[in-house]
């Protein structure tokens, strides 16, 4: 509805972690060597073993800051290009009635979800306190509008399944939220992160972010390991986590945050008690990790677990996870060909999300023929090529990409797209070290993608800095 409260709860890296008003997750190519060095820094990000759904303290206790704008890079695992789009693309009028929850996102989303709770409850009080009832006279008692980017989406479901948080709530749209998890978090809480990512930066990662309760609560809760067994198995089979390297604890903390919801789920809709609408958006149509095959001492991780074709999704979370488990199918999701990375700064889902806002059918912005997906590595290495595809992508949209600093006061001379032979296009680049952002665009169309792109020193693969 109109006069709703708009509440933005945003993902990973969504949120600046402050320590005495310094950024202190800044994973920019020259921040992440002085992230990686042993020290007061490294210090501040890991969290005590142990800590389960508590609050950190002593020098970890970092005071969340402003929502990230900018582009941010967690290598092998996940990017994003930052809320400035999405903040300025709503155009929720009057102000007051935009509202972005900012939360330290290293710890447990049970304790996100009950800082939310407070959060909303006073901003939706503030906010029918101020409503012009004269503009709004059938106002009545407004309630929230849930837009989640990623992870934020968990937050939120634990919120109101769990926390009460149904009675106040109208609607909830989620933005490539791993509802089941994202078989990726395996290959970063273990080290085993994309290749041509340099050793030292997977293991000091993995170390540090090991450490986020919410990192263990994005692992996989579907079916996702491949063994001799003719079907997949869920992580807490007898003797997965172990053959893993993932900590049995977490592993069991996953499996019990989401059987809590989905429990709750049920007893709240037995009991009658108010609903709300929900409207998953996910990304589509690029290769995505979906599992992982243990045989022996093999680790091999699957973009597909048959030869039907069918196993794909945003490049970070599948198809089967992007959609609630409550809606069955994945015929409920509104699909989108763009990357996770991306998916909240696209003109097609932009539109939809002020639809949203304002109680309006969304299906009149499902994918058309002009638009197109793009995968492209989420590291690399100066001077080194990256190779960016656009799989099934018609030649007559004369596809360009080309790399822009992150002020974007700095563009490379642009590529075209070639045909690759097997029905998409191609082209290779090279930068030199910074995060920069691809733009990949038919001037004939007028239609484009956007993403980020980490580029190390040409030494990065070498061993970590003393």
């Amino acid at each position: 509805m109109r006069h709703d409260l708009v509440v933005i709860v945003p993902g990973i890296m969504g949120t600046s972690l402050l320590h005495e008003g310094r950024d202190v997750w800044d994973l920019s190519p020259g921040a992440l060597a002085g992230l990686l060095r042993p020290g007061r820094l490294r210090g501040r990000l890991v969290l005590r073993e142990g800590i389960g759904d508590d609050d950190p303290e002593g020098e970890s206790a970092l005071t969340p800051g402003a929502m990230i704008e900018a582009p941010r890079v967690l290598p092998g695992f996940v990017s994003h290009l930052g809320y400035r789009d999405l903040l300025t693309g709503l155009d929720i009028q009057p102000p007051e009635r935009l509202a972005v929850f900012r939360y330290d996102w290293r710890l447990s989303n049970r304790n996100s979800a009950a800082k939310l709770r407070t959060f909303v409850e006073r901003r939706l009080a503030l906010w029918r306190e101020r409503i012009d009832r004269s503009r709004h006279p059938d106002a009545g008692d407004p309630k929230v509008v849930f837009l989640c980017r990623s992870m934020g989406g968990l937050v939120v479901k634990y919120y109101l399944e769990c926390l009460g948080g149904r009675e106040i709530t109208r609607t909830v749209a989620t933005l490539g939220t791993p509802h089941q998890g994202s078989a990726k978090a395996i290959r970063f809480l273990t080290g085993r992160v994309v290749p041509g990512t340099p050793p030292w930066i997977s293991e000091w990662l993995a170390e540090i972010c090991g450490t986020f309760p919410s990192l263990g609560q994005l692992l996989p809760s579907y079916r996702a390991v491949m063994t001799a067994s003719p079907r997949p198995r869920p992580l807490n089979a007898t003797g997965i986590a172990d053959r893993l390297s993932l900590p049995t604890a977490m592993v069991d903390d996953m499996f019990r945050f989401h059987e809590q919801i989905r429990n709750d789920r049920i007893r709240n809709d037995q009991a009658g008690r108010p609903g709300y609408r929900l409207v998953p958006l996910g990304g589509h149509g690029l290769r995505t990790v979906h599992g992982v095959s243990v045989v022996g001492d093999r680790i091999t991780f699957l973009d597909s677990f048959d030869e039907s074709g069918d196993w794909q999704g945003d490049s970070t979370v599948p198809t089967i996870s992007a959609t609630p488990a409550e809606l069955e199918s994945t015929v409920y999701t509104h699909w989108f060909p763009f990357r996770h990375a991306t998916l909240a700064n696209e003109a097609p889902v932009l539109a939809a999300l002020r639809e949203i806002c304002q109680s309006v059918d969304v299906r009149r912005y499902l994918a058309s023929d002009a638009e197109f997906a793009v995968d492209l590595p989420d590291f690399a290495v100066a001077g080194e090529p990256m190779e960016i595809t656009v799989p099934d992508a018609d030649p007559a949209l004369e596809l360009r990409a080309r790399l822009l600093s992150q002020d974007g006061r700095q563009v490379l001379p642009g590529v075209p797209l070639r045909p690759d032979g097997q029905g998409g296009l191609r082209c290779e680049l090279r930068a030199p070290a910074g995060l920069w952002t691809l733009e990949v665009r038919s001037r004939k169309r007028g239609v484009g993608h956007r993403d980020a792109v980490l580029v190390t020193g040409a030494d990065a693969s070498g061993p970590a800095p003393e």
